[in-house]
């Protein structure tokens, strides 16, 4: 990887051919790893080392602090009871789901598009480019022998 600095918090990364913008003062890249995952991404981390940068919590999100991670597992999860156990509302179970209106047809998908019908249906047949005559092709031209 090879970083170059356009400002404080813009740098360019640039690897395997590929050029990557990162902002760290948005935390963002071009990747879109660092704002998927709220963690600095393989090219932010690269750039952070190369600002020799100690203390790298501003630049994670805080749903990854240890605190954050207990409160989230603080309220207890109840297992769903059996399903003879249920109690469903009556208008529920008297809702009918149906299928869906078409079914795909089986086997391999068209490649060729659907002409229109204003489109004209030309029948074409062969014709060899050199002598310009139609019904046949290089092979059974007799026009040049």
């Amino acid at each position: 990887m090879m970083i170059r600095e356009s400002t404080n918090y813009i740098d360019n990364v640039y690897e395997e051919g590929r050029k990557y913008i990162i902002r760290l003062d948005n935390r963002a890249c071009n990747c879109s790893r660092f704002q998927l995952d709220e963690i600095p991404c393989a090219h932010a981390s690269a750039i952070l080392k190369s600002k020799h940068v100690k203390e790298m919590k501003s630049y994670y999100s805080d749903y990854y602090e240890k605190e954050t991670l207990v409160k989230t597992y603080e309220m207890p999860l109840c297992p769903m009871p059996n399903k003879r156990d249920w109690h469903v509302p009556p208008e529920v179970l008297e809702d009918v789901v149906l299928p869906p209106k078409y079914k795909r047809q089986l086997g391999k998908l068209k490649k060729e598009r659907q002409k229109k019908s204003s489109e004209k249906f030309s029948l074409t047949s062969n014709h060899y480019g050199k002598c310009g005559y139609e019904g046949h092709n290089r092979r059974t031209c007799n026009f040049f022998q």
